[in-house]
């Protein structure tokens, strides 16, 4: 049973989320396999809150912004080329450390491999097993202030370029708040403004205690996705924040 804003529901589907993936594949999909064998419960969705890491090849490994020691082409390359093939729909969405122009070429979203789905880099869909349906909505990126009213860069990427990329723009929460159907998940990267007072405030600042000053004044996390998380009341997963 899942509770979120005013709405409970019964889903009648086995949903496993992730958090920052970093290519990692075969590792999760590993792990899934596990705890089916250890629990009998068969995953009907596998859910990637970010940092999915959509690399093919050297060029794509290229325009992931991060520092070049943390630079690898990781296990969704093989699932790309067909060697493997997810063995869960898996459904993600953009983090900050991506091969930004493959999301951008897939800006709308759409199969980026059989069986694994990107939301772009902003989006809804519904997920249907028998008569259950799921309403699963989604931002990419972060929030970046000097770039939220600027129009997207083209492709192809110059450095700078490939930072700005995944920085949250202004229409895409506009977009985002048009939609008129009740939303079952919302899934970012990003954390919404004071989403840590929901949570164990305490424990957040003795992992991480420079965020201290940010927890106090409020302004830990991102405004716009709070607007909008305000207005659609979904049951929410997010990522970024490693604790």
């Amino acid at each position: 049973q899942v509770h979120g804003g005013k709405k409970t529901f019964e889903l009648k589907m086995i949903i496993a989320v992730e958090g920052c993936l970093h290519g990692e594949l075969d590792k999760l999909y590993s792990a899934l396999q596990n705890v089916e064998r250890n629990t009998k419960v068969k995953i009907d969705l596998v859910i990637c809150c970010g940092d999915f890491q959509s690399i093919r090849n050297k060029y794509d490994m290229e325009n992931m912004s991060c520092p070049k020691k943390y630079q690898k082409i990781g296990d969704f390359y093989r699932y790309y080329s067909g060697e493997k093939k997810a063995p869960y729909l898996t459904i993600f969405i953009g983090g900050n450390h991506e091969a930004s122009n493959y999301l951008r070429e897939m800006y709308f979203g759409g199969w980026v491999a059989p069986n694994i789905y990107f939301l772009g880099y902003s989006g809804v869909i519904n997920v249907v097993k028998g008569t259950t349906r799921v309403r699963i909505a989604g931002i990419s990126g972060i929030f970046k202030e000097h770039d939220f009213k600027k129009p997207y860069n083209p492709l192809p990427f110059d450095y700078r370029d490939r930072t700005s990329a995944y920085h949250l723009r202004d229409f895409e929460i506009f977009k985002t708040s048009l939609i008129s159907q009740p939303v079952d998940i919302f899934v970012s990267h990003d954390w919404p403004e004071g989403i840590y007072h929901f949570g164990d405030t305490k424990q957040l600042l003795k992992i991480k205690p420079y965020f201290r000053g940010e927890v106090e004044s409020n302004t830990l996390g991102s405004k716009p996705l709070r607007f909008l998380l305000d207005k659609l009341k979904p049951y929410i997963f997010l990522s970024l924040i490693h604790i």
